[in-house]
């Protein structure tokens, strides 16, 4: 009497565990499409940063080639030059089209005689002078450039009458800005990637040197999994593999730029990217949400398929006491 009913909740079970199956199957399939999704828009917003950080600079011009064609007394008049502090900055007047005589350079704001022909007048030994006949250039050279150099200068040809050029200097200062913040929380046994930016400077600095607890890291030997890049206007710290001695405080410091500084704290976890915008550094698996082997399955479709085996075991029970 009980044979067939057994027959068919095994009958029921098994079509039971082939929809399960194909559940997963089907969710497995989608969590694929939207990691690969995410992916796909993770390293469209990558490149659209790195976009973001090209940034024109002024630059101080260097010597004119020969082949150029010389430059007027209106091309020249009111250049503006862009030097940042601690840095040279040269301010070059070219005297073509104009009687071949001394030259003074003199600061407009101070009223103060910096240099006339070769000779330099102010008690400062940072001004220096330098005279290039063949290219008709009077050179004017400030050796580490503070903000109060800032201002408007005259390069006077002593003819008659006196004909004059006027430049203004600006001075900016340079700084170090790191992406991550101040803060940043990582976990253990990710590889984290910490990127330096120099910011209003004129060129790229000399270097770009990394501390940990006071301590340079870019040059470390002592075993540390960590690895320094650095190109152009940026510097990059790679930690291979965080660990516990990883926490502390970290400093990006530029030549002749402001330093900066950020606190990195060490968490126990799984094989995360690191929280806020510290981020893992493997290309291959970029930050998405976290995910469990043992996918959820609807619970409207286990309810259904159970409801239903109730419902014919009540029915085969019915019919059995009749």
């Amino acid at each position: 009497m009980w044979r067939d009913p057994l027959l068919l909740l095994t009958c029921v079970t098994l079509l039971l565990l082939l929809c399960l199956i194909a559940g997963a199957r089907s969710e497995v399939g989608m969590e694929e499409e939207e990691e690969e999704e995410a992916r796909r828009r993770w390293e469209e917003e990558e490149e659209e940063g790195e976009e973001e950080k090209t940034v024109k600079r002024e630059v101080v011009l260097g010597p004119r080639s020969s082949s150029q064609m010389p430059l007027t007394p209106e091309e020249q008049n009111n250049t503006v030059i862009v030097a940042q502090v601690g840095s040279t900055a040269t301010i070059q007047c070219y005297t073509h089209y104009l009687p071949d005589e001394m030259v003074t350079w003199t600061k407009r704001d101070q009223d103060q005689l910096l240099t006339a022909g070769i000779q330099v007048y102010s008690s400062a030994t940072r001004y220096s002078v330098a005279h290039v006949r063949h290219q008709k250039l009077w050179e004017l050279s400030i050796r580490d450039v503070r903000l109060s150099d800032a201002g408007l200068y005259e390069c006077q040809v002593t003819s008659h009458p006196p004909a004059s050029l006027f430049f203004t200097l600006r001075v900016v200062e340079a700084k170090a800005v790191l992406e991550a913040g101040a803060e940043v929380h990582v976990h253990t046994g990710v590889k984290f990637r910490l990127q330096c930016t120099v910011q209003n400077a004129t060129k790229p600095p000399d270097y770009i040197f990394w501390f940990h607890n006071d301590t340079m890291v870019n040059f470390a030997k002592h075993g540390r999994p960590i690895t320094v890049v650095q190109d152009s206007f940026a510097s990059t710290l790679l930690i291979a593999n965080v660990s516990w001695s990883d926490a502390g405080a970290y400093r990006c410091e530029p030549h002749l730029a402001h330093a900066a500084n950020l606190t990195l704290h060490v968490v126990e976890g799984e094989k995360h990217a690191a929280l806020h915008n510290g981020h893992s550094e493997e290309k291959e698996a970029p930050p998405t949400t976290a995910t469990s082997s043992a996918h959820p399955l609807p619970s409207w479709l286990l309810i259904g398929c159970f409801c239903l085996v109730l419902l014919r075991l009540r029915r085969m029970a019915a019919a059995d006491w009749l």
